[in-house]
Parts: structure tokens; C-alpha cells; sequence
């Protein structure tokens, strides 16, 4: 099982990172165009696999998945080739037939049409990291809570060191959320709305913090963790209000009849073959990767990365939470054992209907994580600022909703069948 588990792990890190790297060197190096192309190739990749996945689970198909599993990171990088490829020779509108070829919907029509989707669902993205990083949040509160109450103190006398190391790391998050009010959102005289808005949502932090308090269903380092993502939400806001449009956003949607290869300034014209084209893209992947990462405003890479990583995190506890609503964790048995990861023994038909929605979401996670990836790379100037105020009120009211759900039973089955109904 360790070796497995190895491989796994391998074989999906490299997946991450070729999607990682690849996708900033080509848009630096090929432009915008094909880098919607890759971004739709690596994302029907992964759809359809998660597809096929959910399809084949405990069938006599599932060692289909395993081989899938493991020519990912090949097959990730030969669609990075067939960019290049297409790149170089890209395919013609006008043929023989009386349609055009598929080639030329595939590389010329749907990278577009991508495009046009991730800008319709951008909300959908900044919804689902309020979601995800309250998920987080609570859980690390009750990580936090738990490590303090496992010290053991023989005296009745001697300090708590545990509870006293949260109490003032907690104060220091409350101090730089303080310090982010004061210096990143400053008032303004033209539009009072922003801190109308603010002084709202921060009024809220502190109401549900003292019903949660009084009800026991919070602690200070899950409300300071709660107050600094609204404090660092509602500046993104106001940054992102007055950020001007972005030479890449400007390009989002250019014409699906325009040629795929247009001329990029920091690529060699001599460049004429696949496998000179490839060393050259695989020669310039960091410096891509670095360019790339300079010129987005620090604001929305601290929100690219932000975004990312509370996703991922959230994709990894989720499962975790699952596993503990069927009644059984990890290595106290042999069944455990078996149902290790993700996959739980049964399949998609024989889960509870409020466990089924989970499951989908869980399993197309990869292709959800490019798309973000992707939106974020392109986000043009102002798209987000008035959805970042409706994702804090969604953030606020799910938090209030937990705090006060079933706040007289058991906390851990309470939060526990929250999360997953």
C-alpha cells in the first residue's frame, strides 16, 4: 500500500506542476491564444477523466482509472506538444468538405468560447473560495482547540503553555487585520459605500463572535482566522476597484477567425520545428513562470496563490470529513485500510443523495483547480470588486448558520453532518 500511495502522490505532483509551469511559459511565450487552447485541453483532460472515474468506480472497469492514473503526467505532456504543434501548423478554416475540419473548431472556435464561459462563472470562483476557506478555517480552530486541550498539566498551579501559544497567536492575526483596515482600506470621500459595506461586515464579525463564544461553538484563533479573510477580502476590493485593465484581460476574447500563431516579441522567429520549439519552451519554463508572476499586479498573485492553495486544502479535507460521517478513520482497522482515499467502497448510485453532490465536486476538483488557475491568470481590473463584497455576506451568513445549528448537541457530529448534508 506504501508504494502505491508513492506513486500516486508522484504521479500527481507531477501532474500539478507540468500544469503549473506550463501554462504561464505558454502564455509568455505563445500569447494568449494558445494558452486558452492548453488550459481547454489540460481541463477536458481531467474532466474526462474524472468522468470515467465516477463511471468505472468498483466495477470490473476500475483498473482502467489506475493506467489513466498513471499515464496522466504523459498525457499532460503531450498535449502540451500538440499546442506547439499547433502553434507552428495551425489548422485552416477552409477545407475540401463543406465544414470546416474538427481541428479548426478545437483550436480556433472553443478556446473562445472557454474564455467566454470562465468570465460567466467568475463569481462562481470567488463564491466557492469564501466556501473553501471557511471549511479551512474551521478546521483549523478545531485542530488548534484539540492540540491545546491534549496538554497534560500535573500541577494544578502551572500555565497552560498550548492554550496561552494560541491565545497570543490569535491576538497577533487580530493586530493584522487591525493593521490591514487601517493602511489597505483608507476612507474614501467619494464613495462611502466600501466602508459602509465594511464597517457592516465587521460589525457581524463581532456579533457572531460573541454568540458563537457564549453558544461554545467557536474559538478565538477560528474568529481571528474569520475576521482577517473578511479584513483581506474587502481590501482586494478596493484594490482591485481602482486597478487599470491588464494588457492579458484585454485579450480574453480576441477573434476566433484570427490566426492562432500571432507574433510574440520574446520568441526567436527561427524557431520552425516542433523539437526546436519544445527545447526552447522547456529552456524558458522558470523564466516564463517568472515573468509571468511580475507582471500580475502583487495583489491578484497574492489572490492567485491565495485561491489556489484554499482550494486544494479544501479538497483534501473534505474527504477526510466524509470518511469520518461513514463511521470509520483512518488506520484503527482493517476495513480503514480499504477504503483508503477518496473512494469509499461504494459506488455513486449506492452513496446517500446528500453525500452524491459532494462526490461530483470532489471528483472533477483538478479541472475546477486549472479553471481558476486559468481565470486568474487573465482576471481583468474591477470584474470582482462588488462579488467580493456578496461571497463576505455568503461567508458571514454560513458561518452564522453553523454557529447556530444544532448548538446544544455534540460538536463534532454536529459539524460534521453540516459539512456533508
Amino acid at each position: 500500500m506504501g508504494i502505491t500511495s508513492f506513486f500516486s502522490f508522484t504521479q500527481g505532483m507531477a501532474t500539478f506542476t507540468q500544469v503549473l509551469l506550463a501554462l504561464p511559459m505558454t502564455l509568455d511565450l505563445l500569447g494568449p491564444p494558445s494558452f486558452l487552447l492548453l488550459s481547454l485541453l489540460f481541463t477536458l483532460h481531467h474532466f474526462l477523466y474524472s468522468t470515467l472515474r465516477l463511471a468505472f468506480k468498483n466495477t470490473p472497469l476500475a483498473p482502467i482509472i489506475s493506467i489513466l492514473s498513471f499515464l496522466s503526467p504523459f498525457i499532460s505532456s503531450f498535449l502540451v506538444l500538440l499546442t506547439l504543434y499547433w502553434y507552428l501548423n495551425p489548422p485552416s478554416s477552409t477545407s475540401s468538405t463543406i465544414l470546416p475540419p474538427i481541428q479548426h473548431y478545437l483550436v480556433d472556435v472553443l478556446p473562445f468560447v472557454y474564455a467566454q464561459i470562465l468570465r460567466w462563472v467568475s463569481p462562481l470562483f470567488t463564491l466557492l473560495e469564501g466556501i473553501s476557506t471557511l471549511l479551512v478555517v474551521q478546521v483549523v480552530g478545531r485542530v488548534g482547540k484539540g492540540w491545546a486541550d491534549e496538554e497534560e498539566n500535573n500541577d494544578e498551579g502551572s500555565i497552560e503553555w498550548r492554550s496561552l501559544f494560541g491565545l497570543i497567536l490569535a491576538a497577533l492575526v487580530y493586530c493584522a487585520g487591525l493593521a490591514g483596515i487601517i493602511k489597505a482600506f483608507p476612507l474614501s470621500n467619494e464613495n462611502s459605500l466600501p466602508a459602509f459595506l465594511l464597517g457592516c461586515a465587521l460589525t457581524s464579525v463581532l456579533f457572531l463572535s460573541l454568540i458563537g463564544f457564549t453558544l461554545r461553538r467557536t474559538n478565538v484563533l477560528e474568529t481571528s482566522l474569520v475576521f482577517v479573510y473578511v479584513v483581506y477580502s474587502a481590501w482586494l476590493s478596493g484594490v482591485e476597484a481602482a486597478m487599470e485593465p491588464r494588457t492579458n484581460a484585454s485579450t480574453w476574447l480576441p477573434s476566433p477567425l484570427s490566426s492562432l500563431r500571432q507574433p510574440v516579441s520574446n520568441l526567436p522567429q527561427s524557431l520552425d520545428s516542433i523539437s526546436s520549439l519544445f527545447n526552447y519552451a522547456l529552456h524558458s519554463t522558470f523564466p516564463s513562470f517568472i515573468s509571468v508572476s511580475r507582471t500580475l499586479p502583487p495583489h491578484l498573485l497574492l489572490s492567485l496563490i491565495y485561491r489556489v492553495a484554499v482550494l486544494h486544502m479544501a479538497a483534501r479535507i473534505v474527504p477526510v470529513i466524509r470518511k469520518s460521517s461513514l463511521g470509520y478513520e483512518d488506520g484503527l482497522s482493517v476495513d480503514a485500510e480499504q477504503k483508503e482515499g477518496f473512494w469509499d467502497g461504494r459506488s455513486l448510485g449506492q452513496e446517500p443523495p446528500n453525500m452524491r453532490i459532494t462526490t461530483v465536486v470532489l471528483s472533477y476538483r483538478r479541472a475546477i483547480l486549472i479553471a481558476v488557475y486559468t481565470h486568474l491568470l487573465l482576471l481583468d481590473g474591477g470584474s470582482q470588486t462588488w462579488w467580493r463584497w456578496i461571497n463576505i455576506a455568503l461567508f458571514l451568513s454560513v458561518w452564522s448558520l453553523e454557529l447556530l445549528l444544532d448548538a446544544e448537541g455534540d460538536d463534532n457530529e454536529s459539524v460534521s453532518r453540516w459539512k456533508v448534508d
